[in-house]
């Protein structure tokens, strides 16, 4: 069986993590650089909001950037956000990955039929293209079959 792999966005990790650290960055430099006259008419109810919409942005951006999809002999394991999903490869149909997609998606059985495979991004560009022919591979290797299915509808 082929050995474990796990996929992660590296540019949207990397652009994740600079915008994090730039807006952490900027809001320490506003607030230090507000006078403190006006600091003192913040209420503690007005800088936890503001606490908590900075938190926000952060999670959004490193959300994406922290997504992956691993691929072992039992199937899919992929987080997309803060939801991990484990599919195994029975329950997998294709993996579609059109031109102007911006990531793959796995269709499976059940009442969800697709689901974005968020740990593999095209702004990664010719990667992207080589983890889903993997994983295309892989799954024709789980139903035994010589050709993956194109997964291209």
């Amino acid at each position: 069986m082929t050995e474990p792999v796990t996929y992660r966005p590296r540019a949207a990790l990397r652009m994740g993590v600079s915008l994090s650290s730039s807006l952490v960055l900027a809001s320490l430099l506003g607030w230090t650089m507000t006078p403190q006259h006006i600091r003192d008419l913040f209420t503690p109810i007005q800088v936890l909001t503001l606490l908590l919409f900075l938190a926000i942005m952060i999670a959004m951006a490193l959300g994406l950037g922290l997504s992956y999809v691993r691929a072992d002999g039992d199937g899919l394991t992929f987080r997309n956000g803060v939801r991990t999903h484990v599919v195994p490869w029975a329950e997998i149909k294709a993996f579609r990955y059109r031109d102007g997609d911006p990531w793959p998606s796995v269709v499976v059985r059940g009442d969800i039929e697709q689901r974005p495979l968020l740990g593999i991004q095209r702004s990664d560009r010719d990667l992207a293209e080589g983890h889903v022919a993997d994983l295309r591979a892989r799954l024709a290797e789980a139903y035994g079959v010589d050709r993956p299915d194109s997964g291209q509808s």
